[in-house]
């Protein structure tokens, strides 16, 4: 969902249409499926119960639809604690927490594929790299590996620490060994043996990870301050900004040129150079306890927010400008976490 490109196609078309004949026809990139082109809402449902879903939002924000697995697979249930998704071609792997499985769809029809439970004990989150594909298990600390073309079991790689978010850059793998405030390392796996190669020393309480343009930054928030530490993924040194005014920052995303985050119920941004945190926020909205910012991103600079309404009901999805003014709100169903482009 780029609105950027989006916009500078609309600009490029029209000096196009400037400078030809009427005659002449314009390319359009036909659509890949009907989920294509928008951004996917991964909604976890009730723990313990098979509830889990997954809303689609068009990138022009004119269609919103819930449970569009269900729409797409007739009598399938999507399992109990969908976690996250990751995306390798046209494939999505839709992890399944508590029901220890990970449903393969094509990422554009949300068709069904296939079905992978080999090596799974809570499965939390996945990428690809070197044709495989890796996925992280909080049940046994450790990370399976797949086939992306065969989706069959190929090891599973010990990591005798909390596992959780996990990312893909230079043909290394590095986990997040950290979850709820506690942890402090960065395990690097060598996504051609499939071993551990390293692990880095990052901040208390890290958090949040992404990738961009080779540097892989990682957040970090405690009751002593926050930190952001830059991961060269070729050399896999490391350098850090810290803070002691802000304390547990978390949700960070990289869009475009700034780093954005959340402290408590406020929205931040800072450069994606920047040598210190900035201490104000963009806007805040309503503070509902744990279920405030449960879901948090960045696309093309609009914020994505969900509130989780304490899993007692349908979460909100509320979309904001840089300035906190809403733009669209939508009722996903139970439990919104995370949203991914799907484009």
């Amino acid at each position: 969902m780029n609105f950027k490109k989006i916009y500078l196609g609309l600009g490029i078309a029209a000096l196009f249409f400037a400078s030809c004949t009427t005659e002449e026809d314009v390319y359009v990139a036909p659509s890949l499926g009907t989920y294509d082109k928008g951004v996917l809402v991964v909604n976890e449902g009730n723990f313990g119960t098979p509830n889990g879903s997954i809303s689609f939002l068009a990138n022009d924000f004119s269609i919103f639809q819930n449970d569009i697995y269900a729409t797409e697979n007739p009598g399938e249930i999507l399992g109990d604690v969908v976690q996250s998704i990751s995306f390798s071609g046209d494939k999505a792997f839709i992890v399944v927490n508590n029901s220890n499985v990970i449903q393969v769809v094509n990422r554009y029809s949300f068709k069904k594929v296939a079905t992978i439970t080999e090596g799974l004990n809570k499965p939390r989150y996945s990428t690809s790299s070197n044709g495989k594909l890796f996925v992280t298990n909080s049940g046994t600390k450790s990370v399976s590996v797949y086939d992306l073309s065969t989706f069959a079991f190929i090891t599973n790689i010990s990591i005798d620490k909390t596992v959780e978010k996990i990312v893909a850059a230079n043909h290394k793998i590095y986990v997040q060994n950290g979850a709820f405030g506690a942890g402090s390392i960065v395990t690097v796996i060598d996504a051609v043996a499939n071993t551990v190669s390293t692990t880095i020393e990052v901040g208390v309480g890290v958090n949040s990870m992404e990738e961009k343009n080779g540097i892989l930054y990682v957040m970090c928030g405690n009751n002593d301050g926050s930190a952001l530490y830059r991961i060269n993924t070729e050399t896999d040194t490391k350098s850090v900004v810290q803070t002691s005014s802000l304390k547990k920052a978390t949700n960070m995303d990289v869009d475009g040129v700034n780093i954005f985050y959340t402290v408590n119920s406020g929205v931040y941004a800072m450069p994606i150079d920047a040598t210190s945190f900035t201490q104000l926020p963009l806007f805040s909205v309503a503070d509902n306890g744990f279920s405030t910012f449960y879901g948090f991103a960045v696309i093309d600079g609009y914020i994505f927010a969900a509130d989780a309404n304490g899993f007692t009901q349908n979460g909100i999805l509320k979309i904001y400008s840089a300035s906190g003014t809403t733009l669209n709100t939508y009722n996903t169903q139970v439990g919104p976490n995370g949203f991914y482009l799907n484009f």
